[in-house]
């Protein structure tokens, strides 16, 4: 199971949770990466350092598994070197990799490697319709992200409550996340709900500008910036809110939605075709009109007061997407393949 530069983010939990259920599943599974900035949890699975620059060194690694199952498009490269089965795992890029540094490690790679895969797997509806508009590709397969409904489940003591009603983001602060429009949705929010309050969970780029934006919009009683929390106390954070809420506008399954949904949480969301397709399949949330900060004020106040109405059914969506469940689908897709 490959990635290019391992760090903290979406597809590298994806990674991990695979690997360890599939190992649970009687695989023999290693995680390879050309660098990791991150180390992955022990677990039942294998880690190693790809020596990118022994060409030699790394056909004879790579030769040595069945199937190699590759996350990042820079070391879809890798199936250059490789005779073996090789799938590629579509988790989305920000604007579909039309940035420059984008365009050349997705586009290009997929577009010189796609005759090797021996599929794609995609983590939503709307991943197949991106690659479709681009390439002429067969052989794919919605694979929806999952969750561990042992870890993520609600928590009654809501130690990280703040406010009343209360709201929560969790992801990467860059730009395409667009936090900013939950704030200017917030600053309107409390003439309703005086008490209302929104917690930020993330680190990145964007987190000097929002807190000079919470201090212009004179929101220091109702907003806070947590930064970085460790995996085990996010259900805390879940549970210890109303509604979870994201203004993301290029995202293809975002895991803090499930997550929320395993801690009975509702979830507010953009209308991009991801999310519409997600919040329709789980009837576990609803979607305001994206940009359109007075859509996303009466969409929250709506959910918080209907709380009841989303919660069960999120949790059901949680429960048939555990990554033991998701695990066993990648499993007969890699049989699937290697018989191929």
């Amino acid at each position: 199971m490959t990635a290019g530069f391992y760090s903290l983010g979406g597809s590298s939990i994806v990674i991990e949770n695979l690997a360890d259920q599939l190992s649970k599943q009687s695989i023999d599974v290693t995680i390879g990466a050309l660098q990791f900035k991150r180390i992955p949890p022990d677990g039942d699975y294998h880690v190693m350092k790809l020596p990118v620059y022994n060409l030699l060194k790394l056909k004879r690694i790579v030769e040595g598994f069945d199937i190699i199952h590759n996350h990042h498009p820079i070391t879809n490269y890798l199936a250059l070197v490789s005779r073996k089965p090789f799938i590629y795992h579509y988790h989305g890029a920000p604007d579909f990799g039309r940035g420059i540094a984008f365009r050349f490690s997705m586009l290009l790679s997929i577009k010189i490697m796609k005759r090797s895969f021996g599929a794609i797997l995609t983590v939503s509806k709307s991943g197949v319709a991106e690659l479709a508009s681009s390439f002429s590709i067969h052989k794919l397969y919605v694979v929806y992200n999952g969750v561990n409904t042992s870890l993520f489940a609600h928590k009654p003591e809501r130690k990280f409550r703040k406010g009343t009603p209360q709201f929560l983001f969790v992801g990467n602060l860059y730009a395409h996340k667009n936090v900013s429009e939950l704030l200017f949705a917030l600053k309107k929010l409390i003439k309703l709900y005086p008490k209302a309050y929104l917690v930020i969970v993330g680190e990145g780029d964007g987190s000097d500008n929002l807190r000079n934006l919470i201090n212009e919009l004179n929101l220091q009683n109702h907003v806070s910036i947590v930064g970085h929390v460790p995996h085990h106390e996010l259900p805390y954070y879940y549970s210890s809110s109303d509604v979870y809420i994201t203004a993301s506008r290029c995202e293809q399954f975002p895991l803090p939605l499930i997550e929320s949904w395993a801690c009975g949480t509702p979830v507010i969301a953009s209308n991009i075709p991801a999310h519409l397709a997600l919040l329709k399949e789980s009837d576990a949330g609803l979607a305001y009109e994206a940009g359109n900060v007075s859509s996303l004020v009466s969409t929250m106040a709506y959910v918080y007061e209907n709380v009841d109405k989303y919660s069960d059914k999120g949790l059901a969506f949680a429960k048939n997407n555990d990554w033991s469940l998701v695990a066993g689908r990648v499993k007969k897709i890699y049989k699937a393949v290697i018989e191929n």
